[in-house]
């Protein structure tokens, strides 16, 4: 069989030349001299992935017995300009490559451009389409062409428009599954059960689509919980949040963090008060709640009962908001410009720009320099958004 000669295109490392000797690969990374058939042609794949994709020897050498395990005689050249095409860098080739190597000797035209043209049907494109390819690689080599589109179309009539389904496929590529799909209508079912409307259910699918893939005995048993633990009733308002919340948390991850308040001295009534007003606590990191507790309660001597019901306190940054405004606070008082009774809660709760309005504008002439030091490190903290 004549060996095959593609030519480089303009991106260097990707357009090497790629020769095929009955159905074998030879590498050569120099135009100028021509490859030896009678050497070992896996050696120039595995140089290929050091030194053009940045695997380490021990993960192209791996990569590449996978790769030749295989029987088909796909053409990685082509494989692999497709994907640069397509907005690809060497990186994002890099963890295809690493993750499905057997993708380097498909057929572009039955299996990867298909796929892509369903997703670009929705919309996708760019630095978002890459995103969705390769936040779940195995998009590009499972899923049958036949059920992608089932699955497009499915969540099309959930959602109602293209925009929602890109939306909940740029969080959750895995959408993109049939054994996704029918996780989302077994919880879909559950949900409307329990009285979640229509609205509510594509809220959570754009917004936080691991709710509606989740294990649907692990939905059922952690609403049970929710309801028995917290006296959380399906009418409250904060139902919805509360299941958004447990939904997406491990129960090692909840007893942590409910552990954490038992630490602080927290009663069994405080915890449940704070979960029935903002679930979302609970996805607080262990070291912020220590630190806020530890300020709240060390430093300031409030009493559980009172955060308890204040939960948004333990919300908010302590080096962005807290602290801050708390050290404005305290020059005016200095100054006998603010009673040193002045309310906590009625201090941090405002908008950045009503506490703007109300503490600082008004005193910027009589304390320049605290009010020019905290608007320093708000700029600072918009900065580093």
């Amino acid at each position: 069989m004549a060996a095959r000669l593609f030519k480089p295109n303009n991106h260097g490392t990707l357009g090497q030349l790629f020769f095929i000797y009955n159905s074998n690969f030879l590498f050569q990374y120099s135009t100028k001299t021509t490859p030896d058939p009678t050497h070992d042609p896996t050696r120039f794949l595995i140089n290929y992935l050091v030194k053009s994709l940045g695997f380490s020897r021990k993960e192209a050498i791996s990569t590449n017995t996978k790769v030749f395990r295989s029987k088909s005689s796909g053409n990685p050249q082509v494989v692999l300009n497709f994907f640069e095409q397509n907005g690809l860098d060497k990186t994002h080739i890099g963890k295809i490559v690493s993750l499905v190597p057997k993708l380097l000797l498909c057929d572009v035209d039955k299996t990867l451009k298909p796929k892509l043209d369903i997703l670009k049907d929705l919309g996708l494109s760019g630095t978002d389409l890459v995103k969705v390819v390769t936040g779940s690689v195995s998009i590009l080599g499972s899923p049958e062409i036949s059920d992608m589109r089932f699955c497009v179309s499915y969540l099309r009539e959930v959602l109602g428009s293209d925009e929602y389904v890109v939306k909940a496929i740029k969080k959750k590529p895995c959408l993109l599954f049939v054994k996704s799909c029918e996780r989302l209508r077994i919880n879909m079912l559950f949900f409307k059960s329990i009285g979640f409307s229509d609205e509510n259910i594509k809220k959570f699918l754009v917004q936080n689509p691991y709710t509606l893939l989740a294990s649907p005995e692990s939905v059922e048993e952690k609403v049970e919980r929710l309801q028995s633990e917290f006296n959380i009733s399906r009418g409250s308002g904060m139902f919805i949040h509360g299941v958004d919340v447990f939904i997406s948390m491990k129960e090692s991850t909840i007893d942590t963090k409910l552990g954490v308040f038992r630490d602080y001295g927290w009663s069994k009534w405080d915890i449940t008060k704070l979960v029935q007003l903002l679930p979302y606590c609970l996805r607080l990191s262990q070291k912020r709640l220590r630190a806020s507790l530890n300020f709240y309660m060390e430093e300031l001597g409030l009493e559980p009962a009172y955060l308890a019901s204040h939960p948004t306190l333990l919300m908010f940054s302590m080096k962005k908001r807290v602290l801050p405004r708390l050290e404005l606070m305290k020059s005016l008082v200095e100054k006998k410009l603010y009673d040193e009774d002045y309310n906590l809660y009625t201090v941090l709760l405002p908008s950045e720009q009503k506490f703007h309005q109300v503490y600082v504008l008004p005193y910027k002439d009589k304390v320049p320099d605290v009010c020019e030091l905290y608007n320093k490190i708000q700029q600072h903290g918009k900065a580093k958004k």
